[in-house]
């Protein structure tokens, strides 16, 4: 037997080891949204979190970053601002070297004008190097950048690299984000390492449509070894004559901007919307994520450099608990032949411990699958985290069903370089008990088990049908210009996550729990019928099976000490129960 002060040392040893945490920080009287994260590639496993502050009216919009260490604590935070610009508003970032680029939108032009805008900041010290507003057209039309990301092809066909930057957005002659306006168009902007534009090329739809809305957005940029795809939405109709709805974007250029192939497609009756891309270096080929208003999930479409739609790898996904949306697909962690989806889910409602009803909107959930078939290779885990979403706002992502086109990166992956491993990183939102929204940061190891509470369901797999439509694009003049930026400090608080039990299943099951715990020989779990586990180290690797009860022990004797996952399956639901072998 372990003496106490033992335990407790190798309990933090532990601890500090796996690195799996769940957050919350930021100011009093503050709301934030826009939330976007991106690794920092300097040896110190840190991470920046961009996003805006709002008044509780949310009149006033303020650029924020803040620089987070892999434990999930605050290294430093900038809001941003200029007397000349009424308004900075961060959409997207991007690491590259040790320094972070970000862009979205700023009023250059005066009030209710938007342009679009690259800053070069430091992340060491969160200030401004240098920052460039750009414009579309002349006169220009309202800008704002969505996505941006870090590239070194050729730009201008010399055959000699050119590293820059790439993004992706819209632009409109309405004042906001509207898809009833009379012209949206999606552009992509090349630039150098100096911020100086390259090329600027618009999209546009290549269909028929009524003129009643217009859909023609880019969203996000993925670089393969021939181009760049982009993902978004185009206008469209599924038969000649019906109403205009909003079709995915898949669109291809050469790293020039020259045009090279569309797969553009509507799926549903309403809306569709492309939101993310993977390329696969093994297979060549290219896996889009996309939103479906009509199955209000989620589906992942496979194409190869030519364009074509590989069936086999193209499904959606549907379930009874509606509305999840992805919004991040990166590589699985545990699995090369697997991809992980990350997202939002609208709305979900449980219980607390005492009985308390709780409602959670844009809870943060991971879902990882098959490249080749599509099919579910660990359970669909939704983080729950007490929150609602604060309106009216531009960019609230459920003033709809699902978001209009804004899907930030909110989550990504990375092997930290200390020996910890490999970790999911996620960026989401919590109300806090003074009713301010603020970052809700979740870190997890292979096991996807968080520190507070989750639920798993099913979700089931349908091949997909979907009826083509097109879009084309072209280059477009463009102005640009420096403007000042200034980085002003900030002290923000850091949390740890209100709630107080590991894990639970979907709402409508039942809890169970293992003992004794800790345990020394063997785990009983309190449940009157025997189930099947699968026993985890803080790794992620199954250690053994098999069924396990309230007599039905497991020998936990044979391993060392440390933290362990218990596997629960149980009336087509999923727990995931830690316990500790002392």
């Amino acid at each position: 037997m372990k003496t106490p002060l033992r335990l407790l040392f190798v309990l933090i040893s532990l601890k500090l080891a796996a690195q799996p945490f769940q957050k919350n920080g930021g100011e009093q009287t503050l709301y934030y949204h826009d939330l976007n994260i991106d690794i920092i590639n300097d040896n110190s496993n840190n991470f920046i979190m961009a996003g805006n502050v709002f008044d509780v009216n949310f009149a006033t919009q303020i650029m924020t970053l803040h620089r987070k260490d892999q434990f999930g604590t605050t290294v430093w935070a900038h809001n941003y601002s200029d007397i000349s610009l009424p308004v900075i508003r961060v959409l997207d970032v991007v690491n590259y070297l040790d320094k972070v680029y970000a862009t979205g939108y700023v009023e250059v032009n005066g009030p209710t004008t938007r342009s679009i805008f690259i800053a070069d900041i430091s992340a060491s010290t969160g200030l401004v190097n240098s920052a460039n507003f750009y414009d579309i057209l002349t006169p220009p039309m309202n800008s704002e950048g969505l996505k941006i990301i870090f590239t070194n092809s050729d730009a201008d066909g010399d055959l000699v690299q050119d590293p820059g930057f790439v993004v992706g957005g819209i632009f409109t002659s309405c004042p906001t984000t509207d898809s009833t306006c009379p012209t949206n168009l999606g552009f992509v902007l090349r630039t150098d390492l100096a911020l100086n534009p390259l090329w600027v090329i618009e999209m546009d739809n290549n269909n028929s449509p009524n003129g009643t809305f217009d859909y023609d957005f880019i969203n996000g940029v993925t670089e393969t070894p021939t181009g760049f795809f982009l993902t978004g939405s185009v206008v469209g109709n599924a038969v000649a004559g019906t109403p205009d709805q909003q079709g995915v974007l898949a669109h291809y250029i050469d790293f020039q901007g020259n045009f090279l192939w569309d797969s553009s497609y509507i799926f549903g009756n309403s809306q569709d919307v492309s939101v993310d891309a993977y390329f696969d270096a093994t297979s060549q080929h290219i896996f889009m994520l996309c939103n479906y208003s009509q199955t209000h999930y989620f589906g992942v479409t496979e194409l190869d450099l030519s364009g074509n739609i590989i069936p086999s790898g193209s499904w959606y996904v549907t379930n009874s608990d509606l509305n999840s949306y992805g919004f991040k697909l990166t590589e699985s962690i545990t699995n090369t032949a697997n991809l992980m989806i990350s997202g939002y889910d609208r709305d979900e409602n449980w219980q607390d411990t005492n009985g308390n009803p709780v409602t959670g909107q844009s809870n943060i959930f991971v879902y990882e699958f098959n490249k080749a078939t599509g099919a579910q290779t660990s359970p669909y885990t939704q983080y729950l985290v007490s929150h609602i979403e604060h309106s009216p706002e531009e960019f609230n992502f459920w003033s709809l069903q699902m978001p209009l086109i804004y899907y930030p990166d909110m989550s990504y992956q990375y092997m930290n370089n200390d020996g910890t491993g490999t970790h999911y990183y996620h960026v989401g939102y919590r109300t806090i008990p003074s009713n301010e929204t603020w970052p809700e940061y979740i870190a997890t190891d292979a096991t996807l088990a968080n520190n507070c509470i989750h639920l798993n369901k099913p979700l089931t797999l349908n091949p997909l049908q979907y009826t083509p439509i097109s879009a084309i694009s072209g280059f477009v003049p463009y102005n640009f210009g420096p403007i000042t930026i200034t980085a002003n400090p900030r002290t923000v608080a850091d949390r740890d996550c209100d709630d107080t039990i590991l894990a639970v299943s979907t709402p409508e099951s039942k809890t169970l729990r293992l003992f004794p715990n800790p345990a020394k020989n063997a785990l009983y779990l309190s449940s009157e019928v025997s189930v099947e586990y699968a026993l985890f180290d803080m790794a992620g690797r199954i250690l053994e099976t098999g069924k396990v009860s309230k007599t039905q022990s497991v020998d936990v004797s044979k391993f060392p000490v440390g933290i362990y996952l218990l596997r629960i399956e149980i009336e087509n639901s999923i727990q995931m129960l830690r316990f500790i072998k002392e």
